[in-house]
């Protein structure tokens, strides 16, 4: 097609100003259309938020109303509320009749304790001594009447009585031992404090013989266990000699080397220890020193062992029972 026929096909009455011109008219409206739809668009969301405040504000002033139509409760039950919620208040961990209880004991004990310390002038309860031939002795009078007396590792087991009168105290022990003779009444005065240990007995037989006894503590002496000891499992034990179904001796053999013999019959208790060959045992046991003495023996079984001359059964054995009365075995006893 020729160029002739293009211009042809243009209306010739068009100018390109009035394309321009129609262009620019055509993109202002659109413009204007967009912005009166923003404008639209824009008084919806206002007048839907003012429907969403008036429907807030008619359920909050619904809700006004309905709480001011509840009945207010009674100021007594308000009141009674506020005691209940208010803490109980605690009572005092002492009452006033345990404070005056607990006053009263301690006032008793200290009592007690002043009488007895200061006041109370009687030999039980007070552990007594005396000196003689350079040993200590030692002697206890019980509550139930016992009487316990100690030398060295020797202890001696008895019994007492007292007696009041106008010629006044006397005290009777039932063994011969340190500074009491056996079953004889000896009068005594008891002076000092014996809360601070300074009390002391002054005893008296009659003309010629007068006696000191004064508040101590107690020691006992005891010899060392020896070294390296090995026991005979076979003596190891309690043994007792019996006679006219008495127990007259007991003598324990521990698996240390310690060793108790006890003379029943007299309350004499020797505390020591032991060695031992083929056929001696030397006990040794303490008075102001160590003692040593070798005693013969001889295992004859499991339950029976000749022993200072006597016979011994093992305690607890057929052989203790069947035979109550052991003999003695010794060459002066057989003649």
């Amino acid at each position: 097609m020729s160029e002739n026929n293009i211009n042809e096909n243009i209306n010739p009455e068009v100018t390109e100003e009035e394309i321009e011109t129609a262009a620019t008219e055509e993109v202002t409206e659109t413009v204007e259309a967009i912005a009166e739809t923003e404008e639209t668009a824009e008084a919806e969301a206002v007048e839907a938020t003012e429907e969403v405040q008036e429907t807030a504000e008619t359920i909050e002033t619904e809700a006004v109303e309905a709480v001011a139509k509840e009945e207010p409760a009674p100021v007594a039950e308000t009141e009674a509320t506020q005691e209940e919620a208010k803490p109980a208040k605690k009572k005092p961990f002492l009452q006033v009749p345990v404070i005056i209880a607990l006053c009263l004991i301690v006032a008793t004990l200290l009592g007690y304790f002043v009488f007895v310390g200061f006041f109370l002038k009687e030999p039980e309860g007070v552990t007594w001594s005396s000196e003689q031939d350079g040993a200590t002795y030692y002697y206890e009078f019980k509550n139930d009447g016992t009487f316990q007396a100690n030398i060295g590792s020797i202890e001696i087991n008895s019994t007492y009585q007292k007696t009041k009168s106008a010629d006044g105290n006397t005290i009777t022990v039932g063994t011969n031992f340190g500074s009491f003779y056996a079953n004889a009444p000896a009068t005594y005065t008891i002076s000092g404090s014996r809360l601070f240990g300074g009390q002391t007995l002054n005893g008296s037989y009659g003309e010629g013989y007068d006696f000191t006894l004064t508040q101590a503590t107690k020691k006992i002496m005891m010899p060392d266990l020896p070294e390296n000891f090995e026991a005979n499992e076979d003596l190891v034990g309690t043994w007792i000699f019996k006679y006219m179904g008495y127990d007259i001796y007991k003598v324990t053999f521990g698996n240390n080397g310690s060793m108790i013999l006890e003379f029943v019959q007299d309350g004499i208790k020797y505390n020591g220890t032991y060695t031992f060959d083929d056929s001696t045992i030397n006990f040794t046991y303490c008075v102001a020193e160590n003692v040593a003495v070798p005693v013969d023996y001889a295992i004859v079984d499991k339950d029976n062992l000749t022993f200072m001359g006597y016979n011994f059964v093992r305690e607890g054995s057929a052989a203790a029972e069947a035979t109550p009365d052991q003999q003695i075995i010794t060459s002066a006893a057989q003649e």
